[in-house]
C-alpha cells in the first residue's frame, strides 16, 4: 500500500469533516452539554428505549457513570426513564420529544452541507467516491464481523 496515499486520504478525511463541523458550529455552541452528556443522548436517539446497562456498554464507562448521565439528560428534559414491563429490574432510557430534536437539529446542519458538496461535485468525481466509501464501509463491515467472531471466541 502507498503510504503517502494513506496520508493524504488521512489528511483529506480530516480536513472534510472538520469542514462539516465548522459548517454546524453555531447549533453547537448553543448546546449546554457536556460532551459526555452528548453522547449519552446520541447513544438514547440511535437505540431508542435502552437498558442503562447499554448505554454504559455502548460508551464503555460503568453502570454508574452511564445512570448519572441519563439523570443528567432526564433533568434537562431531554430524556426519560421507565421500567422494562418485562423485567421490573431494568431501567430504561429513551430521548424525550425535546432530546429528538436537538439531536435532529445538530446532525442536521452537517448533512446539508455535505449533500449540497456532494450535489455540487463533478459525476465522475461523485462516482469515485461513492466507489471509494462503499468499499470503506464493507471493509469496516468485515472487520466488524471478525471482531464479533474474536469476541464470542474468547467467551
Amino acid at each position: 500500500m502507498d503510504d503517502d496515499l494513506v496520508g493524504r486520504g488521512m489528511e483529506l478525511y480530516r480536513t472534510a469533516t472538520r469542514s462539516l463541523h465548522e459548517q454546524n458550529a453555531p447549533a453547537w455552541h448553543q448546546v449546554e452539554l457536556s460532551v459526555a452528556q452528548l453522547k449519552a443522548l446520541f447513544t438514547l436517539i440511535d437505540g431508542g428505549s435502552v437498558p442503562i446497562g447499554g448505554v454504559a456498554a455502548r460508551l464503555r464507562i460503568g453502570l454508574p457513570a452511564a445512570s448519572s448521565l441519563v439523570d443528567r439528560l432526564v433533568d434537562q428534559g431531554l430524556a426519560e426513564r421507565r421500567e422494562d414491563r418485562l423485567d421490573r429490574r431494568r431501567t430504561l432510557a429513551q430521548p424525550t420529544a425535546a432530546g429528538e430534536a436537538l439531536g435532529q437539529g445538530l446532525r442536521q446542519g452537517s448533512r446539508e452541507a455535505l449533500r449540497t458538496w456532494l450535489e455540487r461535485m463533478d459525476p465522475d468525481d461523485l462516482r469515485a467516491l461513492v466507489r471509494g466509501l462503499e468499499a470503506m464501509v464493507a471493509l469496516a463491515g468485515t472487520e466488524r464481523v471478525e471482531a464479533e467472531v474474536a469476541g464470542r471466541a474468547r467467551e
